[in-house]
């Protein structure tokens, strides 16, 4: 039974056989062609979309708004195609890893990949035992909401690859009172 629902998979709980528990990330069976298809229609229904939200703001709309609106469905779906390499996703967890050791901000972490049993379609990580932020009462919550607001900072003027999906589902405090980034998919 899968134990989270991830945007384009399932997140099941493992144990290899050393032992070591683990997060399995599953992706969906032709996830891509529904991207595609999704990206399609939106790409035919953005003209539409344009017309009739200028014309309720009395505003006439021209070529230049169209194209504007077919680039912005373009660049939400290059985020789209990127979060489904689940190699990609390893590779960001681990340079955010890296990042964060290298400016000695060990307040915070990601989860470990298991590289040799990841791939494009699954991710495997080690588990990280831990509650989401925003339900956890512990005293030390208010300092991680800092570490977070820090961490989020770092990344957007200082190492150029940014977590996109800070949802309270992908921020655990972990039980040795550290914050946990999940789901490095969205960078």
């Amino acid at each position: 039974q899968p134990i989270a629902a991830a945007s384009i998979g399932q997140v099941f709980r493992g144990t290899l056989l050393d032992g070591t528990d683990v997060a399995i990330k599953v992706q969906r069976p032709r996830i891509l062609d529904d991207i595609a298809v999704d990206l399609y229609l939106l790409r035919l229904i953005t003209p539409l979309q344009v017309r009739a939200t200028n014309l309720v703001q009395g505003i006439a709309a021209d070529q230049f708004d169209i194209d504007g609106g077919l680039a912005f469905v373009d660049e939400w779906g290059k985020g789209l195609v990127a979060e489904a390499d689940y190699c990609l996703e390893a590779k960001n967890a681990q340079q955010f890893i890296t990042a964060m050791e290298s400016r000695g901000l060990t307040a915070l972490m990601a989860p470990g990949v298991v590289a040799e049993l990841s791939g494009s379609k699954v991710l495997v990580t080690k588990w990280i035992n831990g509650t989401r932020l925003d339900r956890d009462a512990s005293a030390d919550v208010p300092r991680l909401c800092a570490v977070a607001v820090n961490a989020y900072l770092t990344m957007l003027l200082d190492t150029g690859v940014l977590h996109c999906d800070p949802h309270p589902g992908n921020l655990l405090r972990t039980t040795d009172g550290k914050l946990c980034i999940l789901d490095w998919g969205m960078t």
